[in-house]
């Protein structure tokens, strides 16, 4: 049955991975009809600086415009 693995950042919001989970199941129930016990959903986070895009670490403060860029420099 289904297993759905989320790939993020390293949160301290439980409440928001707690309704991640349970919206994630309920939706892939409501889509593919699969029994809700059959249904595992986890979160698998990662720190920041052990996290790239186009080279440059999550916890890099350019972040959000070097790991845009197509060439290196």
């Amino acid at each position: 049955m289904p297993i759905i693995n989320v790939t993020t950042w390293k949160s301290d919001d439980k409440e928001m991975k707690k309704k991640l989970l349970q919206e994630l199941t309920k939706t892939t129930h409501e889509v593919t009809g699969a029994p809700l016990d059959k249904i595992t959903v986890y979160i698998q986070e990662i720190e920041r600086s052990e996290w790239a895009e186009a080279g440059i670490t999550g916890d890099d403060s350019n972040f959000p415009i070097e790991s845009r860029r197509k060439t290196y420099t």
